[in-house]
């Protein structure tokens, strides 16, 4: 069995050290694209199949990968998609399926999931991934333990009885409202892009 990686510098220690140190990329299209995909989600009361085409292909204009959708399993794809707009967190079963059905991709499917719920749920990508764990190849980036790990400690972080000040060091940058799992994730991702320009 493999073994999940630890996410050993994920703790709130570097988490407000890095909210001091952020100075976000005003021009960068990630972030002034940001917004419009959390408000497509804002205004669908169910996720249709219609939904998830039109979404996912907005998700993978973030990503330098064709997409590829498998519709084999698409009533199941829409219910765990529903119950994750919902508040549900999804059991690794529902995420492997998911995955499977997205690209086969754990990195597309968190942005799908923050995107359709970003109180719940975070991104997920290369960047985050050797932040968090020191590894430097993305092996074992699509295992969904880990993702759930990640999302409890994003948890822990945020029930921080200090976390308020991380979040308003970084809110204080933006024109429009971001979540806490928000800002963790975009910390570490430019933390890791000012330490490690490069990703292998």
């Amino acid at each position: 069995m493999k073994k999940t990686p630890e996410l050993k510098n994920l703790v709130f220690e570097n988490i407000l050290s890095e909210s001091l140190k952020f100075n976000p990329p005003y021009e960068d299209s990630y972030i002034k694209t940001y917004p419009e995909f959390i408000q497509f989600f804002k205004n669908i009361n169910i996720i249709s199949k219609h939904d998830l085409v039109i979404s996912s292909h907005f998700v993978y204009g973030w990503m330098p990968t064709i997409i590829e959708l498998k519709f084999q399993n698409i009533k199941e794809v829409l219910k765990s998609l529903n119950k994750a707009k919902n508040g549900a967190i999804l059991t690794i079963a529902e995420l492997e399926l998911l995955k499977s059905s997205i690209n086969n991709s754990l990195v597309g499917l968190s942005k799908l999931l923050h995107f359709i719920n970003p109180i719940d749920y975070a991104i997920w990508d290369s960047r985050i991934y050797r932040y968090t764990t020191d590894k430097k190849s993305t092996y074992g980036i699509g295992n969904t333990q880990l993702y759930l790990n990640y999302l409890s400690k994003l948890n822990e972080i945020e029930s921080h009885v200090d976390f308020d000040e991380i979040k308003k060091n970084v809110s204080v940058h933006f024109d429009y409202e971001i979540t806490s799992k928000r800002v963790i994730e975009l910390l570490m991702f430019e933390a890791d892009k000012r330490d490690n320009k490069k990703l292998i």
